[in-house]
């Protein structure tokens, strides 16, 4: 025989209810231990507990005449696997009690159930005298999706209307970062084309995502497409068809989703008044937005520097600096002598020094001069060779073959991601 199964709703209702239970009261069982009937008659009792704003998960134990001992017990096992402070308005707790021997009245917990995503649900079971909890993971499948079509406004924007999650579009941007210039490159009726991983439970549920394989980026008069490697030592990094790295030696783009506010050359200075050289790239982007190094390289300066506001320069080898003017503040341990890694958060915008509003004032410095970024010519990543070379082509044929498989419409992508 099944236990029977009631919402916190009913549950709390019962406890209130009157003695004369009329239609509309809840189950008869629940109505049973409101009136002080015997308890032994409505265990073992399964419960789906809705989470509501403010609840605890003491509280909400407590609250369906489990001791507070006992409670505070199972509490404490959760908190070897999860921080109950997580827990949100809208979850649901499903609980499993049964009689106390040795208080009628206040029902012992058998098992307790938190789904905390499609993938992963934590488990706590009484063991004797104990309680005992774990994460119990949910197997998922990998499923290929397609996605993208004509950039109409953004290349954002677009990805995200066709399904692409946001955070895979952020590793293709800054995929193309090296390449692409998103202000001045990207135009309507340019078209986008990814090949992503979805995490899936057998259900069908959508639990996550896994990697971009594939995105081709049309700009008109130029394509580029960037296929991922796993290389023979385990490392993952995009490749372009001649299996060269996109990686280059700086990022055009050290920035995602801002807009060039003010390009490189002559300018009447929005605050001085008369005309100036602009000696870099200003991104309009919103206070605290993360800055990224452009390439690999040494911190030379960290600091306020006049006009400038808060002030990062990078040296990259013994021809390329970077520079970073107008910051809010550094990321930790941004120091003189300290070594970054290209793309590593090094700062956040700001509007400090003689800025009108936040943005980035970004500099490239070929021998101490700063230059205009889209001007410069970065040589090509390093090449795959040999052995490597071969399987990164087989690799390719295989992701050609699998977008061969999969339809496409008129530069739009027919899909299925519900």
């Amino acid at each position: 025989m099944f236990p029977p199964t009631f919402t916190l709703s009913a549950w709390k209702i019962a406890q209130h209810a009157p003695a004369a239970i009329t239609a509309a009261a809840p189950a008869p069982a629940v109505a049973a231990a409101a009136r002080h009937e015997d308890p032994a008659q409505i265990y073992p009792l399964a419960l789906d507990l809705k989470v509501e704003n403010g609840d605890t998960l003491t509280a909400i134990l407590t609250d369906t005449g489990v001791s507070h001992e006992e409670a505070q017990h199972a509490v404490d096992a959760i908190r070897t696997v999860y921080d109950v402070r997580k827990l949100d308005a809208g979850q649901y707790v499903s609980l499993l009690l049964d009689k106390n021997p040795d208080s009628p009245r206040q029902p012992l917990i058998t098992s307790l159930s938190l789904p905390l995503s499609p993938a992963s649900t934590l488990r706590l079971v009484r063991e004797g005298g104990t309680f005992s909890a774990k994460i119990i993971d949910v197997p998922l499948e990998r499923k290929l999706k397609r996605a993208g079509g004509h950039i109409e406004s953004s290349l954002y924007e677009t990805g995200v209307s066709s399904g692409i999650p946001p955070a895979l579009l952020e590793q293709i941007i800054s995929a193309y970062s090296y390449d692409v210039d998103f202000q001045r490159d990207i135009q309507p009726g340019n078209a986008m084309d990814v090949l992503f991983e979805r995490l899936e439970t057998k259900d069908g549920e959508v639990a996550g995502h896994g990697d971009v394989l594939f995105a081709d980026l049309d700009l008109g008069d130029r394509e580029l497409k960037i296929y991922r490697y796993v290389d023979k030592s385990g490392h993952a990094d995009y490749y372009n068809e001649k299996g060269e790295s996109i990686r280059k030696a700086l990022l055009r783009t050290p920035i995602n989703g801002a807009r060039i506010s003010s390009g490189f050359g002559m300018r009447n200075h929005p605050i001085l008044g008369y005309t100036k050289m602009h000696r870099g790239v200003d991104f309009a982007a919103p206070v605290g937005t993360p800055i990224y190094a452009a390439g690999d390289g040494t911190v030379e300066y960290a600091g306020r520097l006049g006009g400038y506001g808060n002030y990062l320069r990078i040296r990259h080898n013994g021809t390329y600096a970077s520079a970073y003017a107008h910051i809010s503040h550094f990321a930790s341990g941004m120091s003189e002598g300290h070594k970054v890694r290209q793309g590593q958060i090094i700062a956040y915008v700001g509007q400090t020094g003689m800025a009108t509003g936040p943005h980035l004032h970004y500099e490239i410095l070929v021998h101490g001069e700063q230059v205009n970024p889209s001007n410069v010519k970065f040589k090509t990543g390093d090449a795959l060779q040999g052995k490597e070379l071969l399987a990164f082509r087989n690799n390719m044929k295989h992701i050609e073959e699998q977008l061969a498989s999969m339809p496409q419409h008129d530069g739009k992508l027919a899909m299925n991601l519900q």
